[in-house]
């Protein structure tokens, strides 16, 4: 069986509010409120896996050399 003592929650949910918080920081840097609140909303309903997405897409686009 799996056991987890207290401060392991502790630290798994302090995780998991750090990257929340850190996705939405980064969601929120968009240029465009409708991406904001789609992100936003992914974020908060799938809180894990909303935020690693947000923070790879983020830095994925951050790199593309943008032309003008």
């Amino acid at each position: 069986m799996l056991f987890l003592y207290p401060f392991q929650i502790i630290i798994m949910l302090t995780v998991l509010l750090f990257l929340v918080v850190y996705a939405l920081v980064l969601a929120s840097k968009n240029k465009s409120n409708t991406r904001f609140l789609i992100w936003g909303a992914f974020i908060l309903l799938v809180p894990f896996i909303g935020a690693l997405a947000c923070i790879i897409s983020y830095y994925a686009n951050k790199n593309k050399v943008v032309s003008a």
